[in-house]
């Protein structure tokens, strides 16, 4: 009987601590089913932040959900980011969740290791509190350290260039914060510290669009103001010019007019002269005067077209640009039968390629090509067959023409001055006042691109120029 109660005695202790082991194990995996069921839950909160910074938006409603999300998730008291100062002297509260209003924005620290916010910056690891009321390490004081704050974790809001600040929680209480809520703070810090570094990228990129923007409008502005000003100019100095060349040319007149009278009268003079007085007023009336008034009115006759190519030029800047559709390959083939006798004449040979459609000034177009195709004709080398070549090629937004030749060819010193007003380049055997090239450059800006030239003496020149596939758009974008 007595072996039989020890034998039940031993078999109920068993029992018993069986049971109390499998109730630890039940414990245990109701923990770590907890663990888990957090974990998971952290991870969730993860992502849906990374969804959220994803879809966009303003920093400062984003800085808020953070704070708000994070202290859900951790079930802290309090949840700060902190800005780091541009000085780094200081950190400034910018968003929380549990504090006063009137802090956000305005409480600040200094960022120095006295604490434990301005520590975390000078640290690679989190700072983990278990109670801010006696750690040794740390002296706070300050608005933020008037709160009842004991325990807390810190970490830092990396950037590519400098931290943005810091990411912090605590609790009124004491707690142990788990491995997992460190590394949730950390993966929340990460996704803050490359969002703000996104930020900054994009106010530096639209600070330098605004400087980029306004630096054009006052360069348009000034170069309005200085094209109005040299058409101004143009028409002025042009109309006082030709004041005075009006009053040389009737002197000139009055003059030949004298002379003819003169000669009439040289008969009845010149026997009442001796030989060498007969002489001298025979070239002088004969020669001398009428070279000199040959070089007059050569002379008027010049300035008079320089002053019509000024007016002309100021009058291109004027004019009011009509944009219509224009198949530049039938331009094209027009420009080259007006020229056909020159061309037949000089036996070159005319290559064009398809040319596409542009929306431009079609006086403005016929102008451009006529001046190029007439200096490639103008330019050829006798002493070989003449070869010109018009092709074109397609972006988006533009169309770049070029015009080839095998001519003469332009020195390279001279390339940078071709488009100047007056200026010609190599021999002077060809008439013109200098003025082609600055007709074209300037009907060419007015289409909102640019022209140039690439050139070798005795192998040809090509000229390349670009304008805008649609010139009502162009004109447009710029009002």
């Amino acid at each position: 009987m007595e072996l039989t109660s020890v034998y039940l005695t031993e078999e109920l202790a068993g029992l018993r601590q069986r049971v109390a082991d499998l109730e630890a194990s039940e414990a245990e995996c109701r923990s770590i089913e907890a663990e888990l069921r957090e974990r998971a839950y952290q991870q969730a909160m993860i992502a849906k932040l990374g969804q959220r910074v994803l879809a966009g938006g303003d920093f400062d409603p984003l800085l808020d959900e953070i704070t708000v999300l994070v202290t859900q998730t951790l079930k802290v008291d309090y949840c700060q980011i902190l800005e780091l100062h541009p000085d780094r002297d200081l950190l400034r509260l910018r968003a929380g969740s549990g504090w006063p209003a009137a802090l956000i924005g305005q409480a600040t620290i200094k960022a120095d290791p006295t604490t434990h916010l301005g520590y975390t910056l000078f640290s690679s690891k989190p700072i983990i509190i278990e109670d801010l009321r006696t750690d040794p390490r740390f002296n706070e004081s300050g608005q933020l350290f008037q709160h009842k704050l004991v325990s807390g974790v810190s970490v830092i809001v990396d950037g590519e260039q400098w931290p943005f600040g810091v990411l912090s929680v605590h609790t009124a209480h004491k707690r142990k914060f788990t491995q997992d809520d460190i590394y949730f703070l950390q993966a929340v810090a990460n996704i803050l510290g490359t969002t703000a570094d996104h930020r900054r990228t994009q106010l530096a990129l639209q600070e330098a669009h605004d400087k980029l923007e306004q630096r054009v409008k006052e360069r348009t502005a000034d170069l309005q103001a200085a094209n109005e000003e040299l058409r101004n100019f143009a028409y002025i100095i042009s109309h006082d010019l030709r004041a005075p060349l009006v009053n040389i040319k009737g002197f000139a007149g009055e003059l030949d007019y004298s002379l003819e009278m003169l000669r009439a009268s040289l008969d009845h003079v010149l026997p009442q002269l001796d030989d060498a007085h007969q002489a001298d007023l025979t070239t002088a009336i004969h020669q001398d005067i009428p070279e000199a008034l040959d070089f007059i009115n050569s002379s008027v006759s010049r300035m008079n077209s320089l002053i019509n190519a000024i007016l002309k030029l100021s009058r291109l800047g004027r004019r009011e640009l009509l944009s219509e559709a224009i198949d530049m390959t039938d331009l094209v083939q027009d420009t080259l039968n007006s020229l056909a006798h020159q061309i037949e004449q000089t036996e070159t040979e005319v290559t064009l390629a398809p040319l596409p459609q542009v929306v431009a000034d079609r006086t403005s177009m016929e102008q451009i090509m006529g001046n190029l195709l007439a200096n490639a004709l103008n330019y050829l080398t006798p002493t070989r067959p003449g070869r010109i070549e018009i092709s074109a090629q397609i972006t988006p937004k533009t169309v770049t023409f070029r015009i080839s030749d095998n001519g003469r060819g332009i020195a390279q010193d001279d390339l940078p001055k071709i488009f100047d007003i007056f200026r010609r380049a190599g021999r002077q055997d060809v008439p013109g006042e200098g003025m082609g090239l600055a007709y074209v450059r300037t009907l060419v800006r007015r289409h909102g691109g640019q022209i140039y030239c690439e050139s070798e003496l005795e192998v040809g020149s090509t000229f390349i120029f670009a304008i805008a596939r649609n010139l009502a758009e162009e004109l447009e974008n710029d009002r």
